[in-house]
């Protein structure tokens, strides 16, 4: 009996006309709509995804056309859905094809919820939608009072003689204009097999509008019904005794260590005793998989707002602390998320991300934060691991942490027609890195370089079925040779260290014409695509105390020939070289150590910076532009944008591509930017108001160099890592508005 289980939740913006006129600080009439084809979108995302998903809870589907295209969608891949939950009833599809309107006075009666009932009606439902590829259970409405059943007779839901467990119960506690909506939390309680009963609890709370933590008292009093509502459903039975899961756009920062953010609410509701979303439930992605230094880091931003931070975890899927399944993996989405091409008029799906969730039956190192460490021998031996004749049983997976950063060969030398393998840097869980330029050996598997430490290696097999048996190896470059060079990213300093104990690392390199024995190799690459000028390149070789006894070279081979180009030292702590690469070039740079093999450690550190940044497009980078403040006027800001880079213009996005924008309002700019886009000067972002193209009503900013950009009152950083890549908002003034543009800029990238 296969335990994998895999579960997404999704806000996904789907706003009704009117609620899209309400949104507008203009009240746009008519507003910007495009629920109906992003529904279409979405629909075809999910039930084509290669993830496979069996649970799906979709928030903010309040447009009945955009409900009915998901239902429509979805229902053959998912037969057991809610496709609607309001103040008063449940609209369910139990497997056949139609749909029934459940009350919800009955089922609440039976479970004996202690809450006391809302029945005030609200301009528009909850907006939630649950599926579900397995039936609800089912319970006797036998024990139903007879004046509930009459009641429900005569509002036309009567009840049958069992009914799915389902229910809804709406809150009370709303502020501004949330109060238009029947937020609630939702409960399909799944019966998979005789002995696999899944409990999933499903919301939407408050949000806040402009300010962190806003609207948190109402959101409290929301989140202690869940908690009792959870305790009712689920039997009064703690800690839990079948599998419940509880998720949904939460509006609550995830506060967790990795975010490093002063704080009330997630520690307040998800880490402190006497609450049972932290005694008996726990936050998988803030609590288990990335807790923060010095476990993993990535913070899991899943939605943008217009407020400082302006990128914030809101998205949820809670697990419970008796769990029989191990949460193998969650990450966002992106590639669900993604407009593709050839859809006018859309380019956005969501303010929000889609986070999913990988579950199965756990095994040693089945998760992220369980991952297996390898042990490496000690020199003079080769720095390679093996991990030989693993299993993977129904879906299983199996983790690989490696706590050094640098360059490294992955190997799958068995199982490779029925496994793979991805690469992660723990500040980003959800976005696997690329091997390096292609870069591959027979004998020694696909190359990777690592900036950053920690990184994970997953080894997944492609089919969730079966059993599948794999074999892994890594060996990680010590710098002997020119095969075994270590690559120097651009801006990002390696540290290394010549063996102690008077070992030598490596003979005299019999191919060089100088001497090059007991020395340290590194690899410097030129870009792979044209640039408007050569790569100024300034490599600095720092000691780690006094006058390091280190000579540093500088060669390059051609057709077989190597060639001397620098060289400096010994007896300086510090050496700095200076050169210049052009397109596909490729140079060594060689620390000799010139001291006899001295018997003690001699650490180094070496860096190579250069006068170019790359601003991220594509899934890499996932660019956005968001309308922090709307214009004033009557009406949408009907915008157009332009990108030059170095002066030269690599974008003009016309209104009719991009759309109209009001306060809130997202696009992403995937399609737009490349995957990867060199600079020397800056990136200049040009909005256009078409309503009025004075002067007044375009705005420009030039986003500026990597190295400039902390600091600057124009730019809010959001996140950086160790592999030098920024993540922030660009801010550009329009009138009496302001655009953010989010994009994520670095020194260098493995495909560059």
């Amino acid at each position: 009996m296969s335990d994998s289980l895999r579960v997404l939740t999704f806000n996904t913006q789907l706003r009704s006309w009117a609620m899209e006129v309400g949104a507008s600080s203009g009240y746009t009439i008519p507003p910007v709509d495009t629920a109906e084809e992003r529904a279409e979108m979405i629909g075809d995302a999910i039930a084509k995804s290669p993830f496979d998903y069996d649970i799906v809870g979709l928030c903010e589907v309040f447009d009945e056309d955009a409900r009915a295209i998901l239902r429509s969608k979805l229902s053959g891949r998912f037969p057991y859905l809610i496709t609607k939950a309001d103040y008063d009833h449940i609209r369910v599809d139990n497997g056949t094809g139609s749909t029934v309107n459940l009350g919800l006075l009955g089922l609440w009666h039976l479970v004996g919820l202690p809450v006391e009932m809302s029945s005030s009606y609200r301009l528009e439902d909850s907006g939630l939608m649950l599926f579900s590829r397995w039936p609800f259970a089912t319970m006797s409405t036998a024990g139903l009072d007879p004046g509930i059943k009459a009641m429900l007779d005569f509002s036309g839901m009567p009840i049958a003689a069992t009914i799915p467990v389902v229910d809804f119960l709406p809150y009370d506690d709303t502020d501004g204009n949330d109060g238009d909506a029947c937020k609630g939390v939702l409960y399909m309680r799944v019966q998979r097999s005789a002995g696999q009963i899944y409990h999933f609890f499903f919301s939407h709370t408050q949000a806040d509008s402009d300010v962190l933590e806003e609207h948190r008292v109402a959101r409290g009093k929301q989140i202690a019904i869940v908690e009792q509502f959870i305790k009712v459903c689920t039997g009064n039975k703690l800690p839990f005794t079948e599998e419940v899961f509880f998720m949904g756009d939460l509006n609550i920062f995830g506060e967790q260590a990795a975010t490093a953010r002063d704080g009330f609410e997630w520690k307040t509701y998800f880490e402190s005793l006497g609450r049972l979303l932290s005694d008996y439930a726990v936050d998988l992605w803030g609590r288990r998989q990335c807790t923060g230094a010095p476990g993993l880091r990535d913070p899991g931003y899943s939605a943008t707002v217009r407020y400082l931070p302006q990128e914030q975890r809101l998205d949820y899927i809670f697990g419970s602390t008796s769990s029989a399944l191990a949460a193998q993996h969650l990450m966002i989405d992106y590639d669900l998320a993604t407009v593709l091409p050839g859809h006018k008029d859309v380019s956005y799906l969501s303010d929000h991300r889609p986070l999913r969730l990988d579950l199965a039956r756990p095994r040693p190192n089945s998760t992220p934060h369980g991952a297996l460490l390898p042990v490496f021998p000690p020199p003079p031996a080769v720095p390679l691991y093996a991990d030989r004749n693993q299993w993977l049983l129904e879906g299983q997976v199996k983790w690989y942490r490696f706590n050094v950063a640098g360059t490294y060969d992955l190997l799958l030398d068995q199982g490779a027609e029925k496994c793979g393998f991805e690469v992660y840097l723990d500040t980003d869980l959800s976005r696997p890195r690329q091997q390096y330029r292609k870069e591959s050996r027979p004998d020694f598997g696909d190359k990777y370089v690592l900036a950053s430490a920690p990184f994970l290696v997953k080894v997944f097999p492609f089919s969730r079925t079966g059993e599948q048996r794999f074999s892994f190896r890594a060996r990680q470059h010590q710098g002997r040779g020119p095969e075994d060079a270590i690559q120097l990213p651009y801006g990002v300093t390696v540290h290394e260290s010549f063996p102690s104990s008077g070992q030598v690392l490596n003979g005299d390199n019999s191919l060089t014409p100088w001497s090059d024995g007991d020395t340290k190799w590194f690899r410097l690459d030129g870009p792979q695509i044209a640039l408007s000028r050569k790569l100024d390149v300034t490599i600095t070789l720092d000691g780690d105390s006094g006058d390091a006894p280190f000579g540093i070279l500088l060669a390059r081979e051609s057709g077989g020939v190597w060639k001397l180009l620098q060289s400096q030292g010994s007896g300086k702590r510090r050496y700095q070289l200076h050169t210049a690469l052009d397109k596909g070039e490729v140079w060594y740079v060689q620390v000799q150590r010139m001291d006899g093999m001295t018997p003690r450690d001699l650490a180094f550190h070496l860096t190579a910076t250069t006068n170019l940044s790359i601003l991220l497009g594509g899934k890499r980078g996932a660019p956005r532009l968001m309308c922090q403040d709307e214009t004033s006027g009557w009406g949408a800001d009907d915008i157009e944008l332009g990108i030059t880079v170095d002066g030269t213009e690599l974008r003009y996005i016309d209104n009719d591509a991009i759309g109209d924008f009001e306060q809130d309002a997202v696009r992403d700019l995937n399609q737009w930017i490349p995957d990867l886009v060199p600079y020397f000067d800056g990136v200049e972002f040009k909005v256009v108001e078409k309503d009025d193209t004075s002067p007044d009503d375009i705005g420009q900013e030039t986003l500026r160099p990597r190295d400039q950009l902390n600091g600057w009152d124009r730019f809010g950083i959001t996140q950086i890592d160790d592999a030098g890549t920024v993540r922030g908002s660009l801010f550009v003034d329009v009138d009496d508005g302001t655009y953010a543009v989010q994009v994520s800029v670095t020194t260098w990238d493995e495909q560059f």
